[in-house]
């Protein structure tokens, strides 16, 4: 099981993302029970149920309306011009079925107003406070992360208790490679030859002339370093005015050929939102295992977005 962080009051859960194709396979997956159900229209809660409300009106041919909330005096509103007809019969649509009172008073408010309906949220779990009609539970300890919502994942954004006062994107999480970004990668035949002599080299080398054009100096590292050099490392970065976390593999869960898995995982167990990888190979892979994630790929000049989904066949492809 994994282990969730504490932040303040707030307990910081490893994310579970969905992306857009993950989005569309769990309304894909209810559309034939929902056809029997005879639905007059289809409701989604504004912001987050709206992609997913979207894509399930579409397929079952319904009309779409949706709902406003406000969450600080917790009123509900129509937030679409019109509203379904008198006693009709309602899909309600949310991302998540959270610990907060959106859904619940959504919800009281449809079947206060003479609405019959049935509740679709794409996640929930054990804390939410209505468990959905229909939807998936997420195991324990893990929080759903949405391509919409990407950083409401994160401390930050955790610490506003779900009231932020920002814009959501001043709530992302910044993590970057070491090798290739703030120090130049030296050969792998180094390493293998005379791996004394490299690592000595390493520990004299000046940072890279050429970096990401954005304050590096308090971002999370993650690297395929090895957990024993976590000494030199970390002289090496502080030396150099580079004080965020350092996150290192750990040889006993993670071999050198399973760097790429191991940055992934560390980017979904501290909610980090956008990474910066110097390797184009570790850099497709870990978007293919971050799919709601920002991955770039630093060629030493310029950052490439990565964006990574197998192909099943390829052939169909």
């Amino acid at each position: 099981m994994k282990r969730a962080a504490l932040f303040g009051n707030y307990t910081m859960r490893t994310a579970f993302p969905y992306d857009y194709n993950r989005v569309e396979s769990e309304v894909l997956a209810h559309v034939p029970d929902w056809r029997a159900m005879n639905f007059d229209a289809v409701v989604a809660i504004a912001r987050g149920g709206l992609v997913p409300a979207t894509m399930a009106a579409s397929s079952l041919s319904l009309p779409l309306y949706a709902l406003g909330y406000q969450r600080r005096n917790r009123s509900v509103h129509w937030f679409t011009a019109g509203s379904p007809k008198a006693g009709a019969r309602l899909l309600l649509v949310e991302d998540v079925a959270g610990r907060g009172t959106t859904l619940l008073d959504c919800r009281d408010f449809l079947v206060q107003a003479g609405y019959s309906l049935i509740v679709f949220t794409l996640a929930y779990d054990d804390e939410s406070r209505i468990q959905p009609d229909f939807g998936l539970r997420i195991p324990q300890g893990y929080g759903a992360r949405f391509p919409w919502e990407r950083e409401s994942m994160t401390a930050a954004f955790a610490a506003t208790r779900n009231a932020p006062d920002r814009p959501e994107h001043d709530y992302a999480s910044w993590a970057t490679d070491l090798d290739g970004v703030l120090v130049p990668d030296l050969p792998s035949r180094l390493y293998d030859d005379t791996l004394d002599v490299a690592l000595a080299l390493r520990d004299t080398l000046a940072p890279c002339i050429s970096r990401p054009p954005i304050d590096l100096s308090q971002l999370t590292v993650i690297t395929g370093r090895p957990e024993q050099d976590r000494a030199r490392t970390a002289e090496w970065l502080g030396r150099h005015g580079f004080n965020g976390p350092l996150l290192m593999r750990d040889p006993s869960r993670y071999s050198a050929q399973d760097t790429a898995r191991h940055k992934a995982d560390c980017l979904l167990r501290h909610c980090h939102t956008h990474f910066i990888e110097s390797d184009a190979a570790q850099a497709i892979e870990i978007a293919r295992r971050v799919p709601v994630g920002r991955i770039f790929w630093w060629d030493g000049l310029q950052a490439v977005a990565i964006h990574a989904q197998t192909a099943k066949p390829l052939a169909l492809a």
